[in-house]
């Protein structure tokens, strides 16, 4: 505790104070190429049920120019921008790949759009195309995802550099109220590839961004504190190269299977203390970022792909079957909860309190039925308690409107 306390107190007076609405958003593994449309309906119906901000999404340039320069196809775009108004939330939009007719290694198949393109300026290009498309619906645009992973990118920090200048360029010139975003970077620990990115000759990369982010993870032997420490470490290297601006997590998560959590203190023996643990650590974590300054903090949304990611999700989302049903976990709670609380002012004001209070009576009585042997009148009443909350959530998001 002393430790974070000083790693607090060391900052505060740096620290730009946060905003009324929690910085809680969605990282959502969603991809506007070729995630099914029933999967990102769904997606999006989470992402607005946990309160969340933004919902980050892949835009894949090599999807919308896979033909040519002048042949973009719109289409997955929009429909993704349409559910995003549908939902209430704004899209963080990672333009990423490169189309096969532009890209360095053009004979790699599938990861041809991993690599860098021969024309960074024409590359850029494409992204301002796609900003100036988009101009009245996203105002965000991280550029790649995770640039310093050679699992996501292929490219070194100085095709990075080259390519980041390039996009940033474009989108101000088409969308001059647009946001550009420093692609997420996989090892914040790790400052050479970030060194390098901002010693690449010509392109003034350290001066083609407007936010910073950073992906922030428990690893092996790591523990809860230490996430503040990255971050702050983080925050001192950008500004040594000049750059003070917003730091955004836009990866954050952890896993609910015990095998994964490297915390002792957020350690489960089970499934049921595993999802415990995980709720535990997120609504104390999620907080500790905001402390020391994160701007936005994307929770991971769904569990995916393998490994820790199998359960790193706040809920499951059954992709076998064909309406995608959703089960929420303690987590999926924890967060919610986070985004209608996160301000006491706010909360008050917003006259969500008593909303929650009428859940959380619903929500015992749904106990003390089931108890009872009254699947029905729980079902019923749990129901009831969930429409309460979904409620105070809305009336928190108007008031910080």
């Amino acid at each position: 505790m002393g430790k974070l306390l000083a790693i607090l107190l060391a900052i505060a007076s740096t620290v730009p104070a946060s905003a009324q609405a929690a910085p809680i958003s969605s990282a959502a593994q969603l991809y506007t190429c070729c995630t099914t449309d029933g999967l990102q309906v769904r997606m999006f119906e989470e992402a607005e049920a946990s309160g969340a901000e933004y919902v980050r999404v892949d835009v894949e340039l090599h999807a919308i120019f896979e033909a040519a320069a002048d042949q973009p196809d719109w289409s997955r775009l929009d429909r993704m921008i349409e559910l995003a108004k549908r939902h209430d939330v704004k899209l963080l939009a990672i333009v990423r790949g490169t189309p096969n007719w532009l890209s360095e290694c053009p004979d790699r198949g599938e990861r041809a759009n991993l690599c860098a393109p021969r024309d960074p300026q024409a590359w850029g290009r494409l992204a301002g195309e796609v900003a100036a498309h988009a101009r009245t619906s996203i105002d965000h645009w991280e550029i790649l995802n995770e640039p310093d992973a050679r699992w996501a990118f292929l490219g070194d920090a100085e095709d990075y550099a080259r390519m980041l200048s390039a996009a940033y360029d474009a989108i101000k010139a088409r969308a001059p109220d647009a946001r550009v975003v420093f692609g997420g970077v996989e090892r914040p620990r790790e400052h050479a590839w970030i060194t390098r990115v901002f010693a690449t000759p010509g392109a003034d990369a350290a001066q083609k961004f407007d936010i910073a982010a950073i992906h922030l993870r428990l690893r092996l032997r790591n523990e809860l504190v230490e996430i503040a420490e990255w971050l702050t470490a983080w925050r001192q290297l950008l500004q040594k190269h000049g750059f003070a601006g917003p730091i955004w997590v836009t990866e954050h998560g952890y896993p609910a299977d015990p095998a994964f959590q490297w915390d002792p203190a957020y350690r489960g023996t089970d499934v049921a203390t595993g999802a415990a643990a995980q709720a535990a650590l997120l609504r104390r974590s999620i907080r500790l970022l905001g402390q020391v300054g994160a701007g936005q903090i994307f929770v991971t949304l769904r569990d995916n792909l393998w490994g820790e990611f199998l359960s790193e999700g706040i809920g499951h989302i059954d992709e076998s079957q064909p309406t995608y049903p959703a089960t929420r976990k303690p987590a999926f709670a924890a967060v919610r909860d986070l985004a209608i609380k996160w301000d006491p002012a706010l909360y008050t004001r917003s006259g969500a309190r008593e909303q929650e209070r009428e859940a959380a009576e619903l929500t015992r009585l749904a106990q003390a039925s089931t108890a009872a042997s009254k699947p029905l009148a729980a079902a019923v009443q749990a129901g009831a308690a969930e429409g309460h909350t979904q409620i105070a959530l809305e009336l928190v998001k108007a008031a910080a409107g």
